[in-house]
C-alpha cells in the first residue's frame, strides 16, 4: 500500500506534475493519491496551481521532509520509518540518556522497538553497549533536527549535548581498543584477520562504485567465483585491491617511501587500463572545481615530505588522539597531493590504515552507507577541513570497534 510519503516523494522527483502523472509515478490510482495530497495541501507542504501540484519551497517543513527522504534513500532504508512520529519519540528518548534499555520504550511493543533499534544500528546511529541486558547508545545526527521539526517535537539541548560530550571520544576508542585486544587473544586470529581483509576490500571498492556485495567479494576471493553479470573490470578491481592490502600487511613494518606507495598503486590499478606511476599532467576532481590538488611538478617533493612525516610520527609512542588525528591528516594530505591519474582514494585508505594498524588498530572500514558524507568531506568538499573529516573518521573508528567488540 502506497503511503502519503510515497506520493510526496514522487512529486519531489517530478518537481511539478498533474495528479495523473503523480499517480502513475507512484503506481496507484488517482483517487487515493488525491486524498493523500489534500493533507499536504492543508499543511502547505504542497501547492496547487491550475491543476499542477508542486512542493512548496517556501515552507521549511517541505525541506525537512526532502532532507529526511534523501538521507534514507542514500542509506538504502525505508524513509517511511523516519517519517513517523512514533519513531521520532523513540529517537528523542534515546538521545536524552547516556545508555538506553528496552524498558525506556514502554509505549511500544517489543517487536516495534527492536525494528527501530535495528534500523538505527544498521546506519551507525545506534551502538549496542551490552546484549544482556540489552543496552544501546544513540548517536546524534543533524537529520534528527529535521525529524523533530516535522513532528513539532522539542529536543532537550542540554541532554543531547550531554550524550554527545559526556564521554571523550578518544577515551571511548582507547577502551574499545583494549577490549578488542583482549578478545583477539581468545580467537583464531588468522581467520578473523582474513575476514577483516575481505570486509575492507569490499567496503573500500564499493565506495568507488564497484557493485560487488560483501558476499560476492568473499566468494571471489576465497573460491575465485564470479557471479553472473559482473564485468571483468569489476573483478579486477576487487582482486587487485585485496592483493594490494596483502602487500601492505607483508611490508607493514617497513618505512614508508615513494616506492612503497608506487608499489601499492601499481597493484591496485593492474590490468585496469590506468597509467602507472605519478601523473605528468594536471587533473581536476569531477564535479568539484574547488578541490585543489598538487601541480604535477610538486607531486614528488610533497610525497617525500609526507613519507618523512609519517616515518617520524611512527618512530615514537603516541596517544590515541595523536594517532587518529595524524591519520586524518595523512588521509587529507595524500588526497590533495593526488599523485595518480586514478586510484588515489583507494591508495589513500590503505595509507590511512597503515598509520592506524602500525599503532595497534585493526583494519578500519568506511562503509558505503556513509559514502555521501565521506565524499562531502573529501573529494566533494569546497575547502579542506581536517577537523570536520577527523570528527567523521572518529565516528567511523568507534563504529568499527563497537562492531568488533560486541559480546
Amino acid at each position: 500500500m502506497k503511503t502519503k510519503w510515497d506520493c510526496l516523494f514522487a512529486l519531489f522527483e517530478l518537481k511539478e506534475a498533474r495528479l495523473t502523472d503523480i499517480a502513475k509515478k507512484v503506481g496507484s490510482q488517482p483517487s487515493p493519491v488525491r486524498q493523500k495530497l489534500v493533507v499536504f495541501l492543508k499543511e502547505k507542504i504542497v501547492i496547487q496551481e491550475k491543476g499542477i501540484y508542486k512542493p512548496n519551497k517556501d515552507n521549511p517543513i517541505t525541506w525537512s521532509i526532502f532532507s529526511i527522504i534523501k538521507f534514507c534513500r542514500n542509506r538504502s532504508i525505508n524513509y517511511n520509518l523516519f517519517l513517523n512520529k512514533e519513531f521520532a519519540n523513540v529517537v528523542k528518548i534515546g538521545l536524552s540518556k547516556e545508555d538506553v534499555s528496552l524498558s525506556d520504550f514502554k509505549f511500544l511493543d517489543y517487536k516495534t522497538t527492536r525494528k527501530y533499534l535495528t534500523y538505527l544500528s544498521r546506519i551507525n546511529l545506534l551502538f549496542v553497549v551490552s546484549k544482556r541486558p540489552l543496552k544501546v547508545k544513540f548517536v546524534f545526527d543533524p537529520i534528527f533536527d529535521n525529524v523533530f521539526a516535522l513532528f513539532k517535537l522539542k529536543k532537550d539541548e542540554k541532554k543531547i549535548t550531554r550524550v554527545i560530550t559526556a564521554s571523550d571520544a578518544y577515551k571511548d576508542i582507547e577502551e574499545l581498543l583494549k577490549k578488542f585486544k583482549i578478545l583477539n587473544r581468545d580467537i583464531r586470529f588468522a581467520d578473523v584477520e582474513e575476514e577483516r581483509k575481505i570486509q575492507f576490500t569490499s567496503a573500500s571498492t564499493q565506495l568507488e562504485g564497484n557493485t560487488f556485495t560483501l558476499e560476492e567479494t568473499r566468494e571471489l576471493i576465497i573460491h575465485d567465483s564470479v557471479p553472473p553479470g559482473k564485468n571483468v573490470n569489476e573483478v579486477n578491481v576487487v582482486q587487485n585491491y585485496y592483493a594490494a592490502l596483502n602487500h601492505l600487511f607483508a611490508h607493514l613494518d617497513e618505512l614508508l617511501s615513494i616506492q612503497y606507495i608506487l608499489d601499492l598503486h601499481r597493484i591496485i590499478i593492474f590490468n585496469l587500463g590506468v597509467k602507472e606511476g605519478v601523473r605528468a599532467t594536471s587533473v581536476s576532481i569531477k564535479g568539484n572545481p574547488f578541490y585543489k590538488v598538487a601541480h604535477f611538478t610538486e607531486i614528488l617533493p610533497k610525497l617525500e615530505v609526507l613519507c618523512n612525516q609519517i616515518n617520524e610520527f611512527l618512530a615514537k609512542k603516541r596517544t590515541t588522539k595523536e594517532v587518529v588525528e595524524f591519520a586524518t591528516f595523512v588521509h587529507n594530505e595524500f588526497q590533495h597531493i593526488h599523485p595518480f591519474e586514478d586510484g588515489n582514494s583507494r591508495t589513500t585508505r590503505l595509507l590511512w590504515n597503515y598509520v592506524l594498524v602500525r599503532n595497534g588498530f585493526p583494519l578500519i572500514n568506511i562503509y558505503s552507507n556513509t559514502r555521501e558524507e565521506y565524499l562531502s568531506l573529501t573529494k566533494l568538499a569546497r575547502e579542506r577541513n581536517d577537523a570536520k573529516l577527523n570528527s567523521f573518521l572518529v565516528g567511523i573508528i568507534k563504529d568499527n570497534l563497537y562492531k568488533m567488540t560486541r559480546i
